[in-house]
């Protein structure tokens, strides 16, 4: 398939039919996520791939489970905002529970380039640094495009999924507790769904280049 092929058929799939995807061809699909150019060469991410349904479905669980306590309180100063962020959760959220594999991405806190400079100097770096430009998060970022274009490629969907971050704190102890993996000095960033996509999917339109691009002269 060529690139541009690629790049125009990649959608977030959120739909998928019953199969297994080999582990071989997950490896091919990691391995190329492992591709990606990252700030200083940090490869600051490690997947974690799930297709035990029981694993899946009690990480489902889970996020219901904190979402509905975030919404409680939601619930007592605006009920139909509530409503809403429990329907987003059940429609945008855990549909994963279908596909073939869950994949758990960690990755680590990324100083960029001038973080301890700007502290020998008595500036805060964190709000310049890395809470508005996040290099650490572009280069995972990065990683996870590659992801989800090779999946493309060999014939598979994916969704890219940061939704769920609100229970990442909770997912984690979980797949520690249940299966003794935890990654050391990582953090869970990210879940990416990978299965065999239902074809026909909605995607919503993009804008148009004018609206992206400026050449400064």
């Amino acid at each position: 398939m060529e690139l541009k092929e690629i790049i125009n058929k990649r959608q977030s799939i959120r739909k998928y039919k019953e199969g297994d995807i080999p582990d071989k061809d997950i490896k091919e699909i990691i391995e190329a996520a492992g591709k990606a150019p990252s700030g200083k060469n940090i490869q600051n991410w490690y997947f974690a791939v799930i297709k035990n349904q029981e694993i899946k479905d009690d990480i489902a669980g889970i996020i219901i489970k904190k979402n509905e306590s975030i919404a409680v309180e939601m619930d007592k100063n605006d009920r139909p905002k509530a409503d809403r962020f429990r329907k987003f959760c059940k429609n945008f959220t855990v549909f994963f529970t279908k596909a073939a594999a869950l994949t758990v991405v960690y990755s680590t806190f990324y100083k960029p380039s001038g973080f301890g400079e700007y502290e020998s100097i008595g500036i805060d770096p964190t709000l310049e640094l890395v809470t508005k430009r996040n290099p650490g998060m572009q280069s995972l970022g990065a990683a996870l495009e590659n992801f989800t274009l090779k999946a493309v490629d060999m014939g598979y969907g994916s969704c890219w999924l940061t939704s769920a971050n609100y229970a990442a704190i909770e997912i984690e102890e979980y797949i520690k507790n249940k299966t003794g993996f935890e990654k050391e000095g990582f953090f869970m960033a990210a879940l990416m769904s990978l299965g065999i996509p239902e074809e026909n999917q909605k995607s919503p339109s993009k804008k148009d280049i004018d609206e992206i691009c400026t050449f400064i002269k």
